[in-house]
C-alpha cells in the first residue's frame, strides 16, 4: 500500500511525509479492509486492486484546498463514511485531528470500529445513526464522498456545521448541474487527477458556511 512508489506520489502532490508509525497503520488498515472485503461488501472488487490510487489518495485530497491545515485541532464529520473514506485516512494520517465516522449502515460500522480498536485510532469516533437524527455536533468541517447531491446533503448535514465552518463534497462529472441547485451559495472548486493512467478527474466543491 503505502510503498515507495505511493509514499513518493504522497509527497509529490501533498507534500505529505508519514512517520514510520503512520505507515505502518496505513499498511495494517490496507490489510484489513481487503479481509474484510473479502467477506462483507465494503466496495467493489474490482476497486480493491486500485485502493490508494482511487480511495487513499482521494480521501487526502482535501489537501489540495489551502485553507486546509491538519495540525490545526479541528472537528470533522465525514458523513456517510461508508468503508472508511475519507474518515479513516484522514484519521490515521492526522492524529490532531477529531473524525467522527457516520454511516447508518451496520456493516460498514462494523469495520470502522474494529479499525478503530485494533489500530488504537484514538481520535476517531463512531457514529451509528442517520445523520439528519443525530444532535448538532458543532464541526469545523462536514465532508462527504460519494453520498449524494450537494442539495441533498447540505440540507442533512448543515446543523452540525459551527458558523464559519466548511462544508465539502467531493465530486466529478455532476458538479455543475448541482452547484445550479444551491445559488445563494458560493463554491470554491478544485480540480486535480488521481494518480491513474488515463484522465480521471475529480473535484471537490468547499463552501463556507
Amino acid at each position: 500500500m503505502l510503498n515507495e512508489k505511493n509514499l513518493e506520489v504522497l509527497k509529490e502532490e501533498f507534500n505529505l511525509i508519514p512517520d514510520e508509525k503512520t505507515v505502518e497503520k496505513v499498511n495494517l488498515w490496507h490489510k484489513m479492509f481487503l479481509e474484510y472485503n473479502s467477506h462483507t461488501n465494503l466496495m467493489s472488487r474490482g476497486d480493491t486492486d486500485k485502493l490508494f490510487e482511487k480511495h487513499v489518495f482521494d480521501s487526502l485530497a482535501v489537501l489540495k484546498w489551502d485553507e486546509f491545515d491538519p495540525s490545526k485541532k479541528q472537528k470533522i464529520l465525514d458523513a456517510g463514511t461508508g468503508g472508511g473514506f475519507p474518515s479513516v485516512i484522514l484519521a490515521l494520517f492526522f492524529p490532531e485531528l477529531e473524525i467522527v465516522a457516520n454511516d447508518s449502515r451496520m456493516k460498514k460500522i462494523n469495520f470502522i470500529i474494529e479499525i478503530k480498536d485494533r489500530l488504537d485510532v484514538e481520535n476517531l469516533k463512531i457514529s451509528y445513526a442517520r445523520v439528519e437524527d443525530l444532535e448538532p455536533l458543532n464541526c469545523d468541517i462536514v465532508i462527504s464522498r460519494a453520498v449524494g447531491t450537494i442539495k441533498n446533503v447540505l440540507r442533512l448535514t448543515k446543523k452540525h456545521i459551527k458558523e464559519g465552518g466548511h462544508f465539502i463534497i467531493y465530486k466529478s462529472k455532476t458538479l455543475e448541474e448541482e452547484l445550479s441547485e444551491v445559488k445563494d451559495l458560493q463554491a470554491k472548486i478544485i480540480n486535480y487527477n488521481l494518480p491513474l493512467e488515463g484522465d480521471y478527474k475529480r473535484r471537490l466543491a468547499i463552501i463556507k458556511i
